[in-house]
């Protein structure tokens, strides 16, 4: 009697049985099993249902630079098929720390990023691998809101947070929506607040369908937290309504969070929501503040998890000491900084929206290296 092999299990077992209970973590090692598994997995990691909708919605993945070494380079990155892409900047010039990346597809599945950093947009296409600029501009009265955590994509567009110039502590926010078939910015989509000026306003999504905008009260440290979502699905590009917005929660934070400081960052906190269980998950730095520190304290990635009940729930969740990713420049002494001053930048945990869907987008410049076992 011939013994079988893993392999020669039915496909609908596979998925079924093995393949649909694999957290995504152990995705590589499940699609080096063999070449059936890899194949299957495009359809059973995430469910039929799911592979189906990525096909139409594929988020790409994520852009990052290293600041402390290397900013000559942007790595483009695929969690779902573990590739990446080393990407040069169009000129010869580095890219900048304030830089803001927007990610997208047109009509035809084609994944681009924008570019832009003060007045000058510059279009990457992943097809071709090469940069172009764009002629764009944005209104004058609108400052654009710089942080990755403030910059959503589905349905092909992304949006991102800009703010109106006032010339008093009230900031107009709106979201700004940019259209990667038509390479165009649409109008602004009013916020349903005011918010003060050192106030928290962060931009996220629910399920690849509607957005949502976090609000923190309180300019010293939190008093109340307040969550909205669109009332209606989108894309919201030149919509020919006002897009309307409803209340998803509201707590007040005061008699949870007692005389600890907790204030979450202007442009760094993310966050995501279950709508099921009224609960916001803000991911952001806990016991770091913006002023000089003569004695070293550690600071924490923390996920703060936030209820909407009669009583209102919080609790905090340490995700790990936060690196000091501060590097002395050649030469440098430290100029106005106090004798025994360590400078400290940290960047804040950064969590995907509840948009995330994974994509089949080849990358192709530099794919993991991956051993077939074909057995």
């Amino acid at each position: 009697m011939m013994m079988k092999r893993i392999c020669d299990l039915p496909p609908k077992l596979v998925g079924a049985k093995i393949l649909s209970k694999v957290p995504i973590t152990s995705l590589g090692q499940v699609r080096s099993t063999c070449k059936l598994w890899d194949r299957l997995t495009r359809d059973w990691i995430v469910g039929k249902e799911a592979a189906a909708k990525a096909r139409q919605h594929q988020f790409l993945g994520f852009v990052t630079v290293d600041f402390k070494d290397d900013k000559s380079k942007l790595l483009a990155w695929n969690p779902y098929l573990g590739q990446t892409r080393s990407i040069s900047p169009r000129t010869g010039d580095d890219f900048h720390a304030l830089d803001t990346y927007l990610f997208g597809y047109d009509m035809n599945r084609n994944h681009k990023m924008l570019r832009f950093y003060g007045l000058l947009f510059e279009m990457y296409e992943f097809s071709s691998n090469s940069w172009r600029v764009l002629d764009v501009t944005l209104p004058d009265s609108w400052e654009i809101k710089y942080g990755g955590h403030l910059i959503v994509s589905f349905k092909g567009n992304a949006y991102f947070l800009a703010g109106e110039i006032t010339t008093d502590d009230v900031e107009k926010d709106v979201i700004l929506c940019f259209d990667f078939t038509t390479e165009t910015f649409g109008l602004p989509l009013v916020v349903p607040f005011l918010s003060l000026r050192e106030e928290a306003v962060t931009l996220s999504s629910v399920r690849d369908q509607k957005l949502a905008l976090l609000h923190q009260k309180g300019q010293g440290i939190i008093e109340a937290l307040e969550i909205w979502i669109t009332s209606e699905e989108g894309p919201f590009f030149n919509a020919a309504h006002a897009v309307t917005w409803s209340k998803f929660m509201n707590v007040d934070m005061r008699p949870l969070i007692g005389d600890r400081y907790v204030r979450f960052g202007e442009e760094f906190a993310s966050f995501f929501i279950i709508e099921e269980e009224k609960v916001a998950v803000v991911f952001d730095m806990e016991g770091y503040e913006f002023c000089f520190e003569l004695i070293r304290t550690d600071h924490y990635h923390t996920a703060f998890i936030i209820g909407d009940d009669d009583e209102g729930y919080y609790k905090t969740v340490s995700l790990g000491v936060a690196p000091n990713l501060w590097k002395p420049r050649p030469g440098h002494t430290g100029g106005y900084y106090p004798r025994g001053y360590v400078p400290q930048w940290y960047c804040p945990p950064f969590v995907c929206s509840s948009s995330y869907l994974p994509s089949l987008v080849q990358l192709n410049n530099q794919p993991r290296k991956r051993k077939e076992i074909d057995e």
